[in-house]
Order: C-alpha cells, then structure tokens, then sequence
C-alpha cells in the first residue's frame, strides 16, 4: 500500500511538471497586451493614423485568433505561442512566433 501511494504521488508530480512546462501559458489577453506594448515601443513618437489603425486592428483580431488558436490547435501549441510572444522584443520576432 505504501509503494502504490509513493507511486502516485510521483506520478502527480511528473504530470504537474509536464503542465507547467507545456500547457500552462499566459491568458490571451496578456499575449495582445505585450504585442501592442512591442509595437507601441517600435512605432515611437510616429503616432500618426497608420499607428492608430495598425493598433486598433490588433486590438479586434489579437484576442480572437489566440482563442480560436487554442480551439482548433490545442492548448500545448498555444503554450508554445504564447510563450514565445512574451518573450520577443520585436514586433517582427512576435510574428515569427506563429
């Protein structure tokens, strides 16, 4: 009874750490947030209106197509999205990511 206890108690343990290392990502609107923060800090000073449609644009679609990501592809491709996204410091390196 002690062996089978340990043995499932090291099985939750593996099956925890898969999680965190592949499902578990941020939310999709953290993604979107940091792309739009990615493309603010590339687009500067040039606020003008290309800026504001190109931000405004992200803004409706970003959201959207993360969900949709994770109903057609699965969670663990999101992660891995999502996870590369927050990471890129470019707009550019973010798009990449896909």
């Amino acid at each position: 009874m002690k062996i089978a206890g340990i043995v499932i108690s090291l099985l939750v343990v593996v099956l925890g750490t898969l999680w965190m290392l592949y499902v578990r990502a941020p939310a999709p609107e953290v993604v979107c947030q940091h792309k739009i923060a990615i493309t603010l800090a590339e687009v500067g000073d040039q606020h003008g209106d290309a800026a504001a449609n190109l931000l405004d644009q992200l803004r409706l679609q970003c959201v959207k197509e993360k969900r949709k990501l994770v109903e057609l592809r699965g969670k663990i491709v999101y992660a891995r999205q999502a996870r590369c996204i927050m990471a890129a410091t470019t707009l550019s390196a973010a798009e990449r990511c896909g």
